[in-house]
C-alpha cells in the first residue's frame, strides 16, 4: 500500500523543523501509524555552528524506518538494525536503511539529488512506511519536489517581525499552492525550455535550466506567436523578470516543472509577483508536477546576539502575536506544536493518507 511523503522545510535555522519533525514521528507512533524517515542533507547536530546554542536532537523510537548514510549510525545512540544497503552514495558513505531497535538519538545524511529522493521515498513505502518524512530546507529545496507535500517551519528566527514572517509563509503558499497542475505539450523533449503556437507547433527552444536572462535570447523572436512556454528545470528571478518584459500575447500559458525550481531561484517576492502579473494579463501559471503546502507550524524562538558578552542567548517573541499574524496570511491549517503538540497536525496528516488511499481504492 503507498503511503503519502511530506516534505519537512524551514525557512531559517531555527524556526523549529526538528521540533515540528519529532512531534509528527511521536503522534504517528502513538497511533501505530509505520514511519520511514531520510535527509537531503546533514541534520542532528548538537549545537548550531553559528550561534553555538544547543539544537533539538532528532529522537526515534522503537520501529521507525530510518535510512541515513552509513557513518551516521555510529553518531546515533538508537539502535538502528540495518535491512539494506542502498546503492546510492554520499560524502559520508552509502545509504543504509535500517528499523530501530532501541529508541534514541538519530544522526541523518540522506540522498542529495532528486532522482535518489524519489528511490529511497518508494523503498520505504515497499518497507510498510505509510508516512515518509524528508527533512530539507530551503537552500536545497529541489529534491523535496519529490515529495506529495510540504510542511513548512517558521518563525521569530527568520524575523523577529510577525508581519515579514507571515508575508514570506505566504509567498510561499501561493508559490506552490495557487498554480494549477497542467501538462506541456506532447513535443516537448523534457530537457529543452520551448514556446509554441495555437496549432501546438513548437516555435523556438532553448536550455532547460534558466540561470541568466541571456539564455532567452533564441525565443526572442517568436514570443508574439506564442501561446505556451514550459521550462523543466530551475528557472532564476532574472530570467522571470525577463519573460514580463517580453511581448507575450495575454493569454499565454507558463508551465514550470514544480515550485522548488522557482523557490530555487531565491526571491519568493519575484515569482508570486510574476504569477500575479500574468494571472492580470489573463494568462495562466502551472506546474508539472504539484508540491502543495500543507501546513505550516510557527515557532517563538530566536537567537539574540547580545554585544556585552558577545555571545547568543534564547529570546521569544509573543508566540500567539505570531500565530495570529501567519495564520491570518496562509491558508493552509498552521500550528504552534511546541506549546500544542502535533495531534492536530499529525491528523490533518493523516486525513490526506485516508484520502489518498480512498481514492486508489
Amino acid at each position: 500500500m503507498t503511503g503519502i511523503s511530506l516534505g519537512m522545510v524551514g525557512t531559517a535555522k531555527n524556526t523549529g523543523k526538528t521540533t515540528t519533525t519529532i512531534a509528527l514521528l511521536n503522534s504517528f507512533y502513538d497511533r501505530g501509524i509505520p514511519v520511514g524517515i531520510t535527509s537531503i542533507g546533514l541534520d542532528g547536530e548538537t549545537l548550531d555552528n553559528v550561534t553555538g546554542l544547543p539544537k533539538p536532537r532528532l529522537f526515534v523510537r522503537k520501529g521507525v524506518l530510518v535510512t541515513t548514510a552509513e557513518k551516521c549510525l555510529a553518531l546515533s545512540s538508537a539502535a538502528i538494525k540495518v535491512l539494506d544497503r542502498l546503492d546510492i552514495r554520499t560524502p559520508l558513505g552509502s545509504l543504509v536503511c535500517g528499523r530501530v531497535e532501541r529508541e534514541g538519538l538519530v544522526v541523518l545524511a540522506g540522498p542529495p539529488r532528486s532522482k535518489n529522493v524519489r528511490q529511497v521515498i518508494e523503498y520505504l513505502w515497499r518497507r510498510g512506511a505509510l508516512m515518509v518524512l524528508v527533512d530539507g530546507a530551503l537552500n536545497r529545496f529541489v529534491p523535496l519536489a519529490e515529495t506529495d507535500g510540504l510542511v513548512l517551519a517558521t518563525g521569530a528566527a527568520y524575523s523577529r517581525e510577525n508581519a515579514a514572517v507571515a508575508l514570506n509563509a505566504g509567498q510561499l503558499e501561493m508559490v506552490c499552492s495557487e498554480a494549477m497542475v497542467i501538462d506541456p505539450p506532447e513535443r516537448s523533449t523534457g530537457h529543452r525550455t520551448i514556446i509554441w503556437d495555437a496549432a501546438g507547433q513548437v516555435l523556438a527552444e532553448t536550455a532547460g535550466s534558466l540561470l541568466v536572462p541571456e539564455q532567452l535570447i533564441p525565443l526572442a523572436g517568436q514570443v508574439q506567436s506564442a501561446r505556451g512556454f514550459y521550462s523543466p528545470g530551475v528557472v532564476m528571478a532574472g530570467c522571470l523578470k525577463q519573460l514580463l518584459q517580453w511581448p507575450f500575447p495575454p493569454a499565454t500559458t507558463y508551465i514550470f516543472s514544480d515550485p522548488a525550481k522557482l523557490i530555487v531561484g531565491g526571491n519568493l517576492e519575484t515569482v508570486t509577483r510574476f504569477i500575479e502579473t500574468v494571472a492580470r494579463r489573463g494568462g495562466v501559471v502551472g506546474y508539472k508536477k504539484a508540491l502543495p503546502l500543507l501546513a505550516a507550524t510557527v515557532n517563538p524562538f530566536y537567537p539574540n546576539y547580545r554585544c556585552d558578552t558577545h555571545l547568543y542567548q534564547p529570546a521569544y517573541v509573543d508566540r500567539e502575536e505570531l500565530l495570529r499574524h501567519v495564520s491570518a496570511m496562509v491558508k493552509a491549517p498552521v500550528f504552534d506544536v511546541a506549546a500544542g503538540g502535533g495531534e492536530g497536525l499529525a491528523e490533518l496528516l493523516l486525513a490526506r493518507l485516508r484520502g489518498g488511499q480512498a481514492r486508489m481504492q
